[in-house]
């Protein structure tokens, strides 16, 4: 039988994804790869009761939104000082009715490795994960989130940041609410902006 989303999240989703919570298991000769699954269920379930949606909430985001929103950080930034300035510019676009932008949901929905440059031809796909065309959240979890990334998600940075580019280490990025900013930073380090 497939895996089924954990009973802990209250909604109809067809997918596990998002929900096989990433930490170091143990596991023996015997276990099954069904029991592997339960046990990454039973702990998204003792991570996802510690975070307060009260705030998405009031925002109109659903616990699923929170989760999709927490799978883009956690493939949007290494820098566990980012997370909650990455949910920041999320919100906000939402807010503003503008494409989100994010590299990693295109990735995803392409199969596109993150050793692999993105294609001009491939930014303009029409799949639901192309959050530079399309708006809104992409359908579904594009990464099973860790602990931080969904409280980040659930609580974003409160900054009007619409925009952010990784630096040159590779490991942060820089934000701005200018998209003037944004397109001069992106030039200056051979980006070439969005």
């Amino acid at each position: 039988a497939t895996p089924r989303v954990p009973t802990c999240f209250h909604a109809k989703v067809r997918t596990v994804e998002g929900f096989l919570f990433p930490a170091t298991y143990e596991f023996f000769e015997q276990t099954t790869s069904r029991q592997l699954v339960q046990d990454q269920l039973d702990a998204f379930c003792e991570n996802w009761k510690q975070i307060d949606l009260g705030y998405a909430r009031s925002k109109h985001l659903t616990p699923h939104d929170v989760l999709i929103i927490a799978s883009m950080v956690e493939k949007e930034t290494l820098s566990p000082d980012e997370r909650q300035l990455v949910a920041a510019v999320i919100y906000n676009r939402l807010h503003a009715g503008m494409p989100l932008g994010i590299d990693a949901t295109l990735r995803y929905g392409l199969n596109i490795p993150p050793t692999e440059s993105i294609r001009q031809s491939q930014l303009q796909s029409d799949s639901p994960y192309n959050t530079r065309k399309r708006q809104g959240l992409p359908p579904t979890p594009i990464a099973s989130p860790g602990l931080a990334s969904m409280q980040a998600a659930a609580h974003p940075a409160k900054v009007n940041y619409l925009y952010f580019v990784r630096k040159p280490d590779k490991k942060h990025h820089f934000f701005t609410a200018s998209f003037q900013a944004f397109q001069n930073y992106a030039n200056a380090h051979g980006y070439g902006g969005p």
